[in-house]
């Protein structure tokens, strides 16, 4: 608005002046044509009797001035000023000498008190017009110009003076004042000066609106300084979110190269520094338990709430074996208290490794695309896996998920991808489809088969800026190599006194397997504290039940799967004993689960099905 008023101001100071200027000038050529009209006939008398009068005394000024009679001369100008009203200046000028010296003088008379004034031409008038021009013709009228002596416009007729011989020796002019003239340029300048007030006064507003642009610009700049800062301070804190949501992920592989029944390769590309999509993996018990997900919105909410849903999984994949119960409890969790209505879309699987069944839970996300292994007779057909629908993470709380079970053939690829892969946009806003995918896809190899969609993807793309989160994730199960491994089991009533039979369950175990003495009595330690509390808590008093021990041996690790229907307990959310304390600043309590804790490698709890699962894992050198 203020460059719009300057502008406005601008166009109208010009507008004014020129309309100003052209009333002045018409008014004035006016005015001096009515004068010229009116004038005309007084000017041309003028004229005449100036040429007469100096005409007539032009004889006898020859003769005085060659005579050299000064005084008469002078004299006889003085008379002829006196005799002509219209005159009120002669000029006498002496012809310049070769060696410049100039002698002029100017008689004139004063208006004051009528006196004849003599003075001495101290300028040079050699450079006047008068002077260069009437030395050459026989009488010459100059332009009008500003006396020496009288604030008025003059006009000089001049002529030359000869001596006897016909040179010329020096210049007699006669000053006619041109009062009419002067009081036209005194007019014009009047309406000059009247006409520049309101031209003043709107350069005067142009110049406060100039001044107001001025001090706005300086504070645009420094507020957009503080922008640029403030600006420059977010996307070193969004950077620094970026680094840590990535950290979060896994990003190492492959992630077990030291297992050659699986490869995985993930990738995630945010349309900002951070996204919503998310993945994640670990293997438990001979299975692979992974997910990925898309949360509803961009930036840090859904990065948060990515955060959170990613720590959840990842947690609840620890505990439980089931896929449906991990997405219900991440729903609960995320649908509690879910002020901006924010959702997940979400894919959670649990891979059998072993015998490659595959339990999965889908909460509304894209269904993962199977990629069988290719023969010479049957090449490679990816196709789409079976999956329902189910609603997303976070919408209705009380939604009951439900899993779905296939077996995966060895040497199959399992990808997974969120929308911002088939959803992708080109300049002419198409989509990049399941149907582009299924075309770029021609391998097995995780990380290659990644690079290969990624690439074609950015192609059909090209400098569209990236609207959503891109992440894909491949899991190629391969073809395991059978372990020699040997499996055990004993199953114990409720009652202490069947608590030796566990003793030697367990060193039968230990001695075929050729187990150290110190290893047996550590996992017998162990694994009779667990059964003990089974006996003595998970049934009421009177209660028939029993404890189920199921035993696998493996090269590397020894693992004890306890069952049991009783009361459900959790062991592995117990403190820590404080073993510093004495037996009587003791708590009763927690010292089985600490010699649990301490002689094995790990411990796991889950209840399925209605039994409680409590799993000890013991790694061994054998």
């Amino acid at each position: 608005m203020v460059l719009i008023v300057a502008a406005i101001l601008l166009e109208l100071t010009t507008a004014i002046q020129y309309f100003s200027t052209r009333r002045v000038i018409t008014q004035q050529m006016s005015e001096m044509a009515q004068r010229d009209l009116s004038e005309t006939n007084h000017t041309a008398q003028l004229k005449d009797e100036v040429e007469d009068g100096i005409a007539r005394i032009m004889p006898e000024v020859e003769r005085l001035y060659n005579s050299n009679k000064q005084d008469s001369l002078r004299l006889l100008i003085k008379n002829t000023l006196k005799a002509h009203k219209s005159i009120v200046g002669i000029d006498l000028c002496r012809i310049v000498t070769a060696n410049g010296h100039r002698d002029g003088i100017y008689i004139y008379e004063d208006k004051d008190n009528g006196e004849v004034i003599e003075q001495i031409i101290e300028f040079d008038y050699t450079e006047r017009s008068w002077y260069s021009q009437g030395i050459k013709s026989n009488g010459f009228w100059c332009e009008p110009y500003m006396s020496n002596y009288y604030v008025d416009l003059m006009s000089t007729y001049s002529r030359p003076i000869h001596d006897a011989h016909g040179n010329v020796v020096a210049v007699i002019g006669a000053d006619l004042p041109m009062h009419e003239l002067s009081a036209l340029v005194t007019q014009l300048y009047e309406n000059q000066q009247n006409s520049l007030l309101p031209i003043i006064l709107l350069h005067i507003v142009g110049l406060l609106a100039l001044a107001f642009i001025i001090q706005r610009s300086i504070h645009s700049v420094r507020k957009l300084r503080m922008v640029r800062a403030e600006k420059d301070r977010i996307e070193s804190e969004l950077n620094i979110a970026h680094d840590i949501q990535e950290a979060m992920l896994p990003k190492t592989f492959p992630p077990y190269p030291d297992r050659n029944d699986i490869d995985i390769y993930a990738q995630l590309t945010p349309a900002r520094e951070v996204g919503g999509d998310f993945y994640d993996f670990l293997i438990r018990d001979d299975k692979l338990f992974f997910c990925i997900g898309d949360v509803s919105g961009k930036g840090v909410p859904a990065a948060l709430l990515m955060a959170v849903a990613r720590s959840t999984f990842r947690m609840l994949a620890s505990r439980m074996s089931q896929p449906e119960r991990i997405v219900s409890a991440m729903n609960e969790t995320m649908a509690k208290d879910n002020e901006y209505n924010m959702f997940i879309t979400l894919f959670v699987g649990v891979l059998n490794m072993p015998n490659g069944t595959l339990s999965y839970c889908n909460a509304g996300h894209k269904a993962p695309i199977i990629i069988p292994t290719s023969t010479k007779n049957q090449p490679s057909s990816p196709k789409e896996l079976n999956i329902l629908p189910n609603v997303p993470v976070g919408v209705l709380t009380d939604w009951e998920y439900s899993a779905q079970e296939t077996t995966i053939a060895p040497r199959t690829t399992i990808l997974l991808y969120t929308d911002g892969l088939t959803e992708a946009e080109n300049n002419s806003h198409d989509q990049f489809s399941l149907e582009r995918v299924m075309k770029v896809i021609n391998t097995q190899q995780p990380q290659q088969l990644i690079s290969d969609i990624s690439n074609v993807v950015h192609a059909f793309v090209g400098d569209t800026e990236q609207s959503d989160d891109l992440t894909m994730m491949a899991i190629n199960y391969m073809q395991k190599q059978p372990k020699a491994t040997r499996h055990y089991t004993i199953s114990l009533y409720n009652d202490i006194k069947e608590t030796p039979q566990l003793g030697e369950f367990v060193n039968t175990i230990c001695k075929e397997n050729n187990i150290d003495s110190t290893t047996s009595m550590q996992i017998n330690l162990a694994l009779e504290e667990a059964v003990v509390n089974v006996m003595e808590y998970a049934y009421p008093k009177g209660m028939q039940g029993s404890v189920t021990i199921d035993a696998t041996v493996g090269s590397r690790q020894l693992n004890f799967k306890l069952y049991d229907n009783g009361t459900p307990f959790d062991p592995t959310t117990q403190p820590e004993v404080d073993t510093t304390l004495t037996a009587e600043q003791r708590v009763e309590g927690g010292l089985g689960i600490h010699l649990m804790r301490r002689f094995m490698d790990s411990i796991d709890y889950e209840h399925a099905d209605g039994h409680n699962i409590l799993t000890l894992k013991k790694n061994v050198e054998k």
